[in-house]
């Protein structure tokens, strides 16, 4: 069984919809995050299968830079979400993403 680029694809939609379905229904904010992650995880994840696949062998592999480019980004995005989720934490005792509606200058 060869993977074609249709697999990459299903693999890329299947970890998007989970990231979107962990959005929305986590009501803890390191839950939330981790959604949002796994949610920016899909991109690189079709990005690197669609250039594995279609290369040729004499273009430069370019489909990995963009991977590795949008992975450290994820990882700021993540680190930054953490960051900010202690800061909520520290000021209101808590994680829960309902409480943040009272949360006030």
């Amino acid at each position: 069984m060869s993977v074609g680029p249709g697999h990459y694809a299903a693999l890329s939609a299947i970890v998007f919809t989970l990231g979107i379905y962990g959005v929305l229904t986590r009501s803890n904010l390191v839950g939330v995050l981790m959604a949002l992650i796994l949610l920016f995880a899909a991109p690189v994840i079709a990005l690197v299968g669609f250039t594995h696949t279609g290369m040729g062998g004499s273009q430069p592999p370019l489909g990995d830079a963009f991977a590795l480019f949008a992975v450290v980004g994820s990882g700021v995005e993540g680190a930054v979400g953490i960051a900010i989720a202690l800061l909520v934490w520290r000021r209101t005792g808590s994680s829960d993403v309902d409480e943040l509606v009272e949360v006030e200058g």
